[in-house]
């Protein structure tokens, strides 16, 4: 489901959907009033229901993992648990707020604080989804691990790498929103492999 709203997020206006600089917000808010904004729209529907279902999974995974006495990965389940529901707030401003303050002939400096607000959580989620990876992957990757493991760890560090640093360059000004995404949108399809071969594992 969180892959869906990633290519929803990808079909949307850019500006409108992913984090911008200052001085693209009037872009903004003109791709937003230009556009039907149903793509924006279903990010609402479908982006709250996933963020909430996978932020549950991810910290029974993390519960699961302290009774297993493994710190490092229960702390990077929370950072993803955590991820997702900051984007509980930015799918809620995303899909419901900006797309009423564009149609309804909000004042621009309203649209303005509303995408300001959601550009800093999705920054922060990022960052929280990253680290979170990092954490995950990283101890994964031991000479002991199986070909497809460690590969699957190298990803996982190279999207959590993207993630934490394209969030950290947000925040110093850089016009990186698309780096947000793309780390988003990757590390959920690499979070759908993972959850497969977890499946696979235990009908096995």
């Amino acid at each position: 489901m969180i892959a869906i709203v990633s290519g929803l997020y990808a079909a949307s206006p850019t500006a409108a959907a992913m984090p911008v600089v200052t001085a693209r917000l009037p872009e903004a808010l003109e791709a937003l009033s230009a556009s039907d904004g149903m793509q924006l729209w279903w990010i609402g529907v479908m982006g709250l229901t996933g963020d909430v279902i996978f932020a549950a999974a991810a910290m029974m995974v993390a519960f699961g993992l302290v009774l297993r006495g493994q710190p490092i990965k229960v702390a990077g389940w929370l950072g993803i648990a955590l991820s997702n529901i900051i984007f509980v707030g930015v799918d809620a401003l995303v899909g419901r707020t900006l797309v009423m303050a564009a149609s309804s002939g909000t004042s621009e400096a309203g649209f303005v604080a509303a995408k300001s607000f959601s550009d800093a959580l999705f920054i922060s989620g990022t960052f929280a989804f990253g680290a979170g990876a990092l954490l995950l992957f990283g101890p994964a990757l031991i000479p002991s691990g199986t070909f497809s493991s460690r590969a699957i760890s190298f990803l996982g560090i190279a999207v959590g790498l993207v993630g934490v640093g394209a969030a950290l360059i947000c925040l110093f000004g850089v016009d990186a929103g698309q780096l947000l995404g793309l780390a988003i949108a990757a590390g959920s399809a690499i979070f759908l492999i993972v959850g497969m071969r977890a499946a696979k594992d235990a009908l096995a």
